[in-house]
């Protein structure tokens, strides 16, 4: 069966917990006698944690676009059937994965390699059409907040990737607003290398690495 892109990435999650598990007890076991025993341990399991806190980065954004005119009313106890209807209808766009993350939140993710060669910033025309569909739902539901992510592998150095993950960011929201999304309830910003959801010393996780996510939410 294909693991989609959300599928890896929770594989990918349950792997980093159980190494931070697995780091915890071997830190237990390092030579009391090491004055540096507990900076090396929390170093360790700091590093495994903030890579599972990589795969929901955002929230303060989201709690920003949120707070404007365009998207600030809410909607109520709806909120969840309102998501609802948002996720079946991404759902049925072809080369995008969706997934629930609570309630009022969806994230939604696109291939890197179909939205952008690689080191280029450029929308690939193949990937056009799903970023239509995909305004296309958004126009049909305004009470929702949009914050695009862009990210990138650890190839090069962190300035360049940075800002490469924010042009890539700002060239996804610049297509949404010409597809008449209103720019007030988007938010893009680029996070560089920081956020891994997969190896980087493999081929197959620096391409998992190249991405661009979308996060939905609405206000309850």
């Amino acid at each position: 069966m294909r693991l989609n892109y959300c599928n890896k990435a929770k594989i990918y999650a349950v792997s980093l917990l159980a190494s931070a598990s697995l780091l915890t007890a071997c830190a237990t076991t390092t030579n009391p006698d090491d004055p540096y025993a507990n900076t090396k341990r929390n170093a360790m399991i700091g590093a495994a944690a903030g890579a599972i806190a990589g795969l929901f980065v955002g929230d303060g954004e989201l709690d920003e676009v949120l707070g404007t005119a365009a998207v600030g009313a809410g909607l109520g106890a709806g909120v969840g059937v309102y998501m609802d209807k948002q996720q079946r209808q991404i759902e049925q766009i072809e080369g995008v994965d969706v997934e629930r993350v609570d309630e009022e939140t969806l994230r939604v993710s696109f291939d890197g390699d179909i939205l952008f060669s690689v080191d280029s910033s450029v929308l690939s025309e193949a990937s056009k059409q799903d970023l239509d569909e995909f305004a296309w739902v958004m126009n049909e539901y305004p009470k929702t907040a949009i914050l695009i992510q862009g990210h990138t592998d650890s190839t090069g150095s962190e300035e360049y990737n940075q800002r490469l993950s924010e042009r890539r960011a700002e060239a996804v929201e610049h297509y949404m607003i010409w597809n008449d999304v209103d720019a007030s309830r988007m938010e893009a910003i680029g996070y560089g290398e920081l956020h891994p959801v997969a190896d980087n010393s493999t081929p197959q996780g620096r391409q998992l690495n190249r991405r661009v996510d979308i996060l939905v939410r609405g206000k309850s």
